[in-house]
């Protein structure tokens, strides 16, 4: 199929509220479910109940599942004699578990991010936003937090296997304390001796989270608040992607030719950034899939396998890369509605495994690390999965 060009969206994009408005967004992007939920409140008030319907249908065709409220919001649609099988209460979310719980943090860890397992060292990697540190769990010795100077909210983390650098973003968000002496950019470790190697900067008021690693060593990573994408320059990193491109960019990963980059976003869906042009493109299904509210994004073979915490249900996914820049040609469900999941958040892939926190806990905190009020801190799983295509559990 041929290359569509991405839709810029920026934060007004979200307060289209009227009904061709939001069915040209639709169209823009027909893999995003929160599109298409906005469309179906906007027909909704308009009393147009059997267009708002057949949107949701759609959606119910594509995966998405209605929680309690909104299939009872739907229902309200329906007129007498009509009762649509994809809105009954008997159709359940099937639970597919393929994990395994590697180790559990400590709950002095506020706000685990992201995680990563170095089976070369046996380490496993544990960032936090709120902690504002890099904890570090050797088995049996337990955990320990490495003395990495300055910092701020550390979030997404990527190793450099060919030179033997671990990178971490450090950032400010809502939620980190003392956010004037956060450190804003990005950090690599000596992936043997844990030292410091190098500080790459961001510029004032950028705040990076998720990353990926090229082929060259390049580091990019995405601003998920003013919405533009970075990458690593000589000494600091410079902008890729202008702000107001992506509405709220996630997980990134880069294709192994290096020439193009995979953007998440979190709203509209999966992109592709075509390098050294910058021409961005939407990522197009070949069968009907809903591709928005993915967090974390790593590549894995011809596969792209994405964390799906912002849809219903909760899914670990691989999809399937198609012919072309941005095709996606099938997907599989590698974990789904996984009982001991609150929102699973960042990770990464390597040696054919995902290693991941299940159970994220933004909600649990506010601004400059207020933990909300009656909330105790928590412990989070660090879960790994294996990626090859095999059998996974399903819960009866």
């Amino acid at each position: 199929m041929p290359a569509e060009l991405w839709r810029p969206v920026d934060a007004s994009t979200g307060q289209i509220t009227d009904v061709d408005g939001l069915e040209q967004l639709a169209e823009d992007f027909p893999n995003s479910s929160s599109v298409r939920l906005r469309l179906v409140s906007a027909l909704a008030r308009e009393d147009r109940w059997p267009e708002a319907l057949a949107v949701a249908e759609s959606l119910a065709r594509d995966g998405y599942v209605f929680s309690p409220q909104q299939r009872e919001f739907l229902i309200g649609l329906v007129q007498i004699g009509y009762f649509p099988a994809w809105l009954s209460p008997a159709l359940q979310t099937d639970v597919v578990i393929g994990s395994d719980v590697l180790a559990e943090t400590p709950n002095s860890i506020f706000l685990p991010e992201s995680a990563l397992y170095d089976m070369a060292y046996n380490r496993l990697f544990v960032t936090s936003v709120v902690s504002r540190a890099l904890h570090i769990y050797d088995g049996d010795a337990g955990w320990r937090t490495l003395d990495m100077r300055e910092t701020g909210s550390l979030s997404g983390i990527a190793l450099d296997e060919r030179r033997g650098l671990i990178w971490i973003a450090s950032g400010v968000f809502d939620q980190t304390p003392d956010p004037d002496t956060a450190y804003t950019g990005l950090i690599a470790l000596d992936r043997a001796t844990l030292e410091v190697r190098r500080h790459m900067p961001a510029p004032n008021g950028v705040t990076l989270s998720d990353i990926a690693v090229g082929p060259d060593g390049r580091v990019y990573a995405s601003d998920p608040i003013d919405g533009a994408i970075w990458v690593s320059g000589d000494s600091m990193m410079t902008m890729l992607v202008d702000a107001g491109t992506f509405r709220s960019p996630q997980g990134l990963a880069v294709r192994a030719d290096g020439r193009s980059l995979i953007v998440s976003d979190y709203r509209y869906g999966l992109a592709v950034v075509a390098l050294p042009s910058r021409v961005v493109y939407r990522m197009q299904s070949e069968q009907p899939m809903i591709l928005d509210g993915i967090d974390g994004l790593w590549l894995y073979g011809n596969e792209l396998i994405g964390m799906r915490n912002g849809v219903s249900p909760q899914q670990i996914v691989a999809f399937q890369l198609g012919y072309g820049i941005a095709s996606i040609a099938g997907q599989r469900v590698i974990e789904q509605a996984h009982p001991e999941w609150t929102e699973p958040v960042g990770g990464t892939v390597l040696n054919g495994r995902l290693t991941y926190i299940a159970n994220g806990q933004w909600p649990l905190f506010g601004e400059d690390e207020a933990m909300v009020a009656g909330v105790a801190p928590q412990r989070a799983q660090v879960r790994t999965v294996e990626l090859v295509e095999i059998v996974p559990e399903t819960a009866e």
